[in-house]
């Protein structure tokens, strides 16, 4: 499996986003998912993360975010990581207890962030995770 980077974002950005990396999560010369890596500060993502990912249904339950999330960390080599899940979103909460990420608190999304998530998502889980040489 590997990381390929489709995209650096960091021009033009929406007041409240941080420049990001986009990258295609590949196996077997397929793309199974993305990873989006944002750069930034604690405060400035504490509820979108600085990692987040999506593997495409049909390759979900082999722990692909997991892998993706360890190869991130090879490349950008960082003290550690802020990553986020809704509270319903079992297979993320999967990768990051598999991550061995710190539990920090679950908090409610504030009004003046709602615009950037659906209408479901209220809270998300918060997590610190200090990298894959912890």
């Amino acid at each position: 499996m590997e990381l390929v980077l489709a995209e650096f974002i960091h021009h033009n950005l929406p007041n409240g986003y941080t420049p990001y990396y986009i990258y295609l999560i590949i196996k077997d010369n397929t793309e199974i998912g993305r990873l989006v890596y944002r750069l930034g500060e604690d405060e400035e993502h504490m509820f979108d993360g600085h990692i987040a990912y999506t593997i495409e249904e049909a390759y979900r339950g082999h722990y692909y975010a997991y892998q993706a999330c360890l190869l991130l960390d090879e490349i950008v080599h960082r003290d550690h990581y802020i990553i986020t899940c809704d509270p319903n979103n079992k297979a993320s909460y999967k990768t990051i207890l598999k991550l061995n990420a710190k539990y920090i608190g679950t908090k409610t999304i504030p009004p003046h962030l709602k615009k950037f998530y659906t209408p479901e998502e209220k809270e998300k889980m918060i997590f610190i995770w200090k990298g894959s040489n912890q």
